[in-house]
């Protein structure tokens, strides 16, 4: 059984309302620092033309149970976009592919889009 609460309801983050739209999940395990950090700096870049945006970042999340075995990462994000489509055009851009390769010496990612429209009755 799946319960959406967002749903229902607005998230503030600085100061202003956010409306519900689709986020982005990334489950990171950092395996090379350096080439994380740099990896990090490219990712605005990436979102700005599909209007996507960093909503928040946790380093050494807490995991409360684990049935599909996503535990052992290091860090959760979570991005916001105005819709799927959005999501899906900054994901397959150039300018995301063009640092895969950073990505992959990085640290192993965990990408999930979440419409929470379409998920949420």
């Amino acid at each position: 059984m799946m319960v959406c609460v967002f749903r229902q309801f607005r998230i503030s983050h600085n100061k202003k309302e956010i409306p519900r739209m689709v986020r982005m999940i990334a489950l990171i395990r950092v395996n090379n620092l350096a080439d994380f950090n740099h990896y990090r700096e490219h990712g605005p870049a990436t979102l700005e033309p599909y209007g996507g945006e960093l909503l928040f970042r946790a380093e050494k999340p807490m995991t409360l149970d684990d049935e599909n075995g996503f535990c052992d990462f290091s860090q959760i994000v979570l991005f916001w976009f105005s819709t799927a489509t959005a999501v899906t055009d900054c994901y397959e851009s150039d300018a995301y592919h063009d640092i895969l390769e950073l990505r992959s010496s990085a640290g192993t990612f965990t990408i999930i889009g979440v419409d929470l429209d379409l998920n949420c009755a």
